[in-house]
């Protein structure tokens, strides 16, 4: 297993392109540890808690992509034969928590009402790992469930270098909380190796991700990364033991919902032999949409279906 701990020589910082030459290179189907680092100068400088120093370096030595918001992605990790046109599989094997603090921000113009709040606050959170609790300024104990925000492939050349904020069809900042240990979740590669980062720990989040920002904090993963020839798709879609979850983005809602029911539509045609107008129906009897998060310019919106009802199928390799 390769393990890869974030610093200033591997981590983008605020923007993804398929310019950015790869970390590592490894084969298909070898597992990857991997941590991520979370915090801008503005929310380290006030900090009450220990900053770790390799967030202080990505401070100092690091490009800053962007100064609105930004995440640190640890990579790019290049796997071998995996060509443009393909799918990489990534299964989410575990999660750890990485820090003993953690923060969310209150901005005005941001969040899902922008405005609202017309300044800003900073909230810092005491992590007891152990329990899997955040404890509030406000006294307040919050139960944990981590996930990783951000897992893409690099964007298609065309797309030159975009912020991290909006996802899109290669990923990102999707913020889906289902992406949890156990998952696998399916990336569209527009680009020969694939091109994987992470980043963006959240501890917690629900659905919308209201103010802007989750629980956010380092994290630790171990993911097993897989070359899909067999399969081509347009949008990112995941399975776990219980659910098919397929995802969209827009900054239309409504678009989101057309694309994630047409998806789950085709998935159902083409795999369990349901006529469309059946698929279709079958959606209004057991289908769940839910709305991943408002606040990131495309908005998000995911579709689950439990997959008893389509036939306990899976896509894993």
């Amino acid at each position: 297993m390769y393990k890869i701990e974030a610093n200033y020589t591997n981590v983008h910082w605020g923007y993804l392109s398929a310019d950015i030459k790869p970390i590592l290179k490894i084969n298909s189907g070898d597992v990857i540890s991997i941590n991520s680092l979370s915090g801008p100068p503005e929310v380290t400088s006030n900090c009450p808690y220990p900053v770790k120093q390799d967030l202080l370096d990505i401070h100092s030595k690091s490009f800053r992509g962007t100064l609105q918001g930004g995440h640190m992605c640890t990579g790019p990790i290049e796997i071998s034969t995996l060509k443009s046109g393909e799918v990489l599989q990534v299964d989410i094997l575990s999660i750890e928590l990485d820090s003993v603090w953690a923060y969310t921000g209150v901005s005005p113009l941001k969040g899902a009402l922008p405005d609202d709040f017309q300044k800003k606050q900073m909230t810092y959170l005491e992590i007891d790992k152990a329990n899997l609790i955040a404890k509030t300024p406000w006294g307040m104990e919050i139960d944990l469930d981590p996930f990783f925000g951000l897992i893409c492939t690099a964007p298609p050349i065309s797309w030159g270098r975009i912020p991290t904020v909006p996802p899109r069809q290669n990923g990102g900042n999707m913020d889906n909380k289902e992406l949890k240990v156990g998952t696998s979740l399916y990336l569209p590669v527009f680009n020969d190796g694939g091109m994987f980062s992470v980043g963006d720990g959240h501890g917690n989040q629900g659905d919308g991700e209201i103010c802007t920002a989750a629980i956010e904090m380092d994290m630790k993963g171990e993911f097993r990364l897989t070359r899909r020839k067999d399969m081509s798709i347009v949008w990112p879609f995941a399975e776990n033991d219980d659910y098919l979850i397929t995802m969209a983005f827009d900054p239309d809602l409504d678009e989101c919902v057309k694309i994630v029911t047409r998806t789950m539509i085709e998935l159902l045609n083409l795999h369990c032999g349901i006529s469309r107008e059946d698929a279709y129906t079958l959606l209004s009897y057991v289908g769940d949409l839910r709305v991943t998060q408002v606040v990131n310019g495309n908005k998000g919106i995911h579709l689950m279906l439990p997959k008893k009802y389509f036939l306990n199928k899976t896509f894993k390799i």
